[in-house]
């Protein structure tokens, strides 16, 4: 689904309509028109130049020619709150967390198996403020994170999957891999079509080179697949956990 409607491009404050209909991004190169939209809450991206740099914003385009629709999209869908598409395989799409996802989040990890080699979620509250600073930081930062996986057929969220930079990763362009299906999907081999697709998006989209991925001595059903993805143990965290490695460049 596409939110964004229409782009103003804006060069003086002046020059702003009283009002925008909903599905509006302004682009301009004035700090003044940058101001003025974020007074407004109106969802707005600079673009600088060889005459105009140093603006302050949340999103800053060196060559706005060269930015294509999608990246338009994912910027109006930033401002506005609206979780980010991030790819779709043959039986699942995978998009990130919204805040509309916690309930059904809850009731993902309260599946038999499910947290039987992972952490648990925090209680309700808790859970709560960590998504929403996760969806601020984490999201917003990096354009990667951990992400939810939804059958095709049914729109029902089914697993989670992901790339983060995390305190494990010890070399550049580096990120940790990791996923968890419902127990009542297993078997079915939709983690290792939903991690193959990751995968590729990690070298594509977001220039990773490496990933490592650590997994519970116990957890063979996870192990084989890290195999089958082309990974290698390497060792062990200090936690017991098999330390996992693949190089995608």
């Amino acid at each position: 689904m596409t939110y964004l409607q229409d782009i103003q491009r804006i060069t003086k404050k002046e020059l702003l309509q009283p009002d925008y209909p909903s599905g509006t991004l302004v682009i301009t190169d004035s700090q003044a028109v940058i101001d003025e939209c974020l007074r407004r809450k109106l969802p707005v991206a600079a673009f600088e130049h060889d005459s105009v740099s140093n603006l302050k914003c949340d999103y800053i385009l060196m060559d706005v020619d060269d930015v294509d629709d999608i990246e338009f999209e994912n910027i109006y869908r930033r401002y506005m709150g609206i979780p980010l598409d991030i790819a779709q395989t043959e039986r699942t799409y995978i998009r990130e967390f919204a805040m509309k996802d916690l309930d059904d989040l809850f009731e993902l990890y309260n599946k038999p198996g499910i947290t039987e080699y992972m952490e648990p979620l925090f209680e309700y509250e808790r859970e709560r403020q960590y998504e929403e600073n996760y969806i601020e930081y984490v999201y917003k930062l990096y354009g990667f994170g951990m992400w939810l996986i939804f059958d095709k057929t049914t729109n029902k969220l089914i697993g989670r999957a992901g790339i983060e930079v995390r305190e494990t990763c010890e070399k550049e362009n580096q990120a940790e891999l990791g996923f968890c299906i419902a127990s009542d999907m297993w078997r079915r081999g939709l983690a290792y079509e939903v991690c193959t697709c990751i995968i590729k998006i990690a070298r594509e989209k977001y220039g990773l080179t490496s990933l490592i991925a650590r997994c519970d001595p116990d957890n063979k059903a996870s192990r084989g697949l890290l195999t089958k993805l082309g990974f290698y143990q390497i060792g062990s965290e200090p936690d017991g956990d098999f330390r996992y490695y693949r190089e995608i460049i």
